[in-house]
């Protein structure tokens, strides 16, 4: 099984910002991972090496970044609301509670758009997958691989 995950993540790894041993140990550790390709800006969840589905994001840029990364899910809030920001942050799986980054509900402007858009450093997902990967994440169990740096839409 290992080979498989190993053979199947291979692609993928040679363009990663993460090292590739780093990426490959995320796919034996973790049964789930929830991939974010910031350079794509897509995402996709994993599990036991197969994809489930994929989804469009949008993520920090160059200011207000969203690290390149592999981050274990730490803390899941249904319902979260952001004094910082005074903004609502539903479905949120957080993969940095220092920094209060979180894989979270949030709109996700079409690719003409994007250009313009950019989060606080979170990942924004759109209904009905977040509500999907937030029912599907487990806390410790699932892993958050943030692939690259976002560049110009």
């Amino acid at each position: 099984m290992k080979r498989y995950l190993l053979l199947l993540g291979f692609p993928i790894l040679l363009h990663l910002a993460v090292s590739p041993a780093a990426a490959a140990n995320a796919f034996q550790r973790y049964e789930k991972v929830i991939w974010i390709n910031q350079h794509k800006q897509v995402g996709a969840a994993y599990e036991n090496g197969k994809k489930l589905f994929e989804f469009p994001v949008i993520t920090g840029d160059d200011e207000t970044t969203t690290n390149p990364g592999i981050y274990p899910v730490k803390l899941k809030d249904a319902d979260y609301y952001s004094k910082k920001y005074d903004t609502a942050m539903p479905y949120s799986l957080f993969f940095d509670l220092k920094e209060m980054k979180a894989i979270h509900g949030g709109e996700v402007p079409p690719p003409a758009e994007r250009v313009n858009w950019a989060t606080h450093g979170c990942v924004h997902v759109e209904d009905p997958y977040i509500e999907r990967l937030f029912d599907w994440a487990e806390v410790g169990k699932t892993v958050v691989v943030i692939q690259g740096w976002r560049d110009e839409d």
